[in-house]
């Protein structure tokens, strides 16, 4: 993979874009998730930060394109817009405690 075309493609505003849009709809499942979930204080926080613009879309783009092969194969083939939202979906639930952790210390 050429990861300087995976960057190019992931740092399109119309695919970082649709990645934030669905952060915020993760955002809010996690804010309506029950509080016996597993790692739920820094889930909900994190989903906090995404809510109120604290968090930056064309980062979650690029570990969104780091973490997955998948996603990260399209990038590097054919672009952001071959990319289904359902694949986005599933990448950022992969993510998200990882995301969450990182940032619990964190101020925003």
């Amino acid at each position: 993979m050429a990861t300087r075309d995976i960057i190019e493609a992931a740092s399109s505003p119309v695919f970082y874009t649709r990645v934030a849009f669905i952060a915020l709809k993760a955002a809010q499942n996690v804010s309506n998730e029950d509080s016996g979930t597993v790692n739920h204080a820094n889930r909900l926080a994190y989903a906090g930060r995404v809510l109120t613009g604290n968090d930056k879309g064309l980062l979650i783009a690029l570990h969104i394109a780091a973490s997955n092969s998948t996603i990260a194969a399209t990038l590097e083939s054919t672009g952001g817009d071959a990319v289904p939202d359902g694949d986005i979906e599933f990448a950022m639930g992969q993510i998200w405690d990882s995301r969450a952790n990182a940032f619990a210390n964190a101020t925003p």
